[in-house]
């Protein structure tokens, strides 16, 4: 199977190319376009109360997901990817609310855990329109886990704003 048969039958899409992007040191970029949503009114009392980390949700306006870091995934899942940064900057990126219900329908992985990749890779291809039909919320969380291991984790993106795959969401140091 080819890579881009990986994405047959998934509603006529071809190979995403990666993005441009020229990481700085700490940054974490969006892994999808779409509108920052408040983190609080989020449906899951887990990542509305950003108990894993700070948080940033997109509501998505595409079936891409971009890598939000150079680093490398260490858990892959067709719902969620936890990264190590290649600056040590811990982030989950965790696609839906209660997609894990899905089994994986609906999602495509174009990366392996343990695969070095840069941040704007494409890592998953999903069905929006099959996670709405699933009955679940498609928000795209991006979390820094490891904040207690960093000096500092600002917010770029503020809620309402309308973001592209690859702008800064947060700043680490």
């Amino acid at each position: 199977m080819g890579f881009r048969d990986l994405f047959a039958g998934l509603r006529g899409q071809s190979t995403p190319a990666p993005l441009k992007i020229k990481a700085d040191k700490g940054a974490v970029y969006a892994p999808v376009a779409g509108k920052v949503e408040t983190t609080a009114s989020l449906p899951d009392p887990i990542f509305a109360s950003s108990v894993m980390g700070p948080c940033i949700a997109i509501k998505p306006a595409d079936d891409v997901i971009y890598s939000p870091v150079d680093g490398t995934p260490n858990t892959v899942m067709p719902h969620a990817f936890a990264f190590e940064g290649d600056d040590g900057v811990e982030v989950l990126v965790h696609v839906g609310i209660d997609t894990v219900e899905m089994r994986g329908e609906g999602f495509k992985i174009l990366v392996k855990a343990g695969q070095h990749i840069a941040a704007g890779t494409p890592i998953l291809v999903f069905d929006r329109k099959k996670v709405a039909e699933a009955g679940y919320s498609d928000v795209v969380m991006t979390i820094v886990t490891n904040v207690d291991e960093l000096s500092s984790v600002d917010e770029v993106a503020a809620s309402g704003e309308e973001v592209e795959a690859g702008s800064k969401l947060f700043q680490t140091a």
